[in-house]
């Protein structure tokens, strides 16, 4: 059974997560910006079946264009420091997106970062409980943060794999001949099939698979026979003939 994840250690993460979104972040610029107004999962909330997705609200519009900008980031990690978010996120005016992954049941913290509305950077983080009734299907979390169409704690991309088509029929040749019998025409039709592959050598070449000893004994053999039906020839035409004393 999976050990069961705590709190505990998480302070930890939090201070080390901030400590590393703020490098990018001017301390000047954190009183006007954006914020989470709310989230799935809810900010110290507990929940029992994985979302599959992270969503963040925030108080206006990100400054952004398209999907996964630069600069923005949505990390889900347990109390063991492990992650698993795919490293891919999506905006949508003022909202945020990123796929989840859940592993064992425990304590996760849910680490942004994003470009507010006046185009500076900021960030945060918040806390939630994972209980689920069973650990079946709980991912494995990654040491180092994922980058975006790699590996991940879910599926790297999430496409089933493809199924090779099954390959169609090959068409028969016909060919038509025309005889003159007794005056009459007979006009016949005739079918090739042709084989789903090529037939192998060994199969249109008996003595191919033959080792090259037993070829020159069956030789050997052959030339003995027919060596002895010309000496025995020979003798019984020197001797008068067949049935000659």
């Amino acid at each position: 059974m999976r050990k069961l994840r705590t709190r505990a250690g998480l302070g930890a993460l939090i201070v080390l997560g901030a400590a590393t979104l703020a490098v990018v972040v001017p301390t000047g610029a954190a009183s006007a910006h954006d914020d989470v107004v709310s989230s799935n999962p809810a900010a110290d909330s507990s929940i029992d079946s994985d979302p599959g997705v992270v969503t963040l609200d925030f108080s206006e519009a990100l400054y952004t264009s398209g999907q996964n900008p630069d600069g923005f980031a949505a990390q889900v990690i347990d109390s063991e420091g492990l992650h698993y978010e795919s490293g891919c996120v999506a905006v949508d005016g003022a909202q945020l997106t990123a796929p989840v992954a859940l592993g064992d049941a425990g304590a996760y913290v849910v680490v942004w970062r994003v470009a507010s509305n006046d185009g500076h950077p900021t960030s945060g983080q918040f806390e939630f409980d994972y209980e689920p009734a069973s650990l079946d299907g709980a991912h494995d979390g990654l040491t180092d943060a994922p980058v975006c169409g790699q590996a991940w704690a879910g599926e790297p991309d999430g496409a089933p794999t493809p199924t090779a088509a099954p390959a169609a029929p090959t068409p028969a040749a016909t060919s038509t001949e025309t005889t003159d019998s007794g005056g009459t025409t007979v006009q016949q039709t005739f079918t090739a099939t042709e084989t789903a592959a090529a037939v192998g050598g060994e199969l249109q070449n008996p003595a191919a698979g033959l080792p090259v000893p037993v070829i020159v004994l069956l030789g050997v053999v052959g030339l003995g026979a027919i060596v002895a039906i010309v000496l025995i020839a020979v003798r019984r035409s020197r001797s008068g003939g067949y049935g000659e004393q």
